[in-house]
């Protein structure tokens, strides 16, 4: 159901859907080159770990120390990592997962530098994860985030996904 699946908070963050112009006409920043490219990294690395990404992965800007939410309705007894990548221009990028009433559940916890929340909800529910960067030396960072679940598991409320996502030809191999 559309309406179940990811929710955007505050601003409309999902580059996929504004790339709809072949590749050669969309110029990237250097900064949003670098995190689509880190995400599909992440994306590849999960899916090496038997994990697949249930949602189209989410792209934007944010002010240092700016919290941006995000909503999204979780299943109940289903084991879901959600990670988060920034640029270069950015450091210290943190998560957090909040119940529907704003209750702080879960921070991230890094691996590798990259923030990683893993939690499995006991209620099917919406859940609110925002990522805040302690530092951007420019005036706003690029981030990304992206939520998996095991290959296994199958979601009514998750996205579907083509094979390979048109988002990361934007990579050089």
């Amino acid at each position: 159901m559309d309406a179940k699946k990811l929710v955007l908070g505050g601003i409309g963050l999902i580059l996929g859907s504004a790339i709809v112009a072949s590749a050669a006409s969309i110029e990237l920043s250097v900064e949003q080159e670098q995190v689509i490219c880190k995400l599909k990294e992440t994306v590849e690395a999960q899916e090496k770990a038997g994990k697949k990404l249930v949602f189209w992965p989410l792209i934007g800007k944010v002010k240092e120390r700016v919290e941006v939410p995000f909503t999204a309705e979780l299943s109940a007894d289903v084991s879901y990592t959600i990670m988060a990548v920034c640029d270069d221009n950015c450091s210290n990028l943190n998560l957090n997962l909040e119940n529907k009433q704003r209750n702080k559940i879960l921070n991230d916890e890094k691996q590798d530098g990259i923030p990683v929340i893993s939690f499995t909800p006991t209620e099917n529910s919406d859940y609110r994860i925002t990522a805040r960067p302690d530092k951007c030396t420019t005036e706003k960072c690029e981030f990304g985030m992206a939520l998996f679940v095991p290959k296994s598991v199958e979601l009514d409320v998750a996205s579907q996904l083509p094979e390979e996502l048109y988002l990361f030809k934007f990579c050089q191999e």
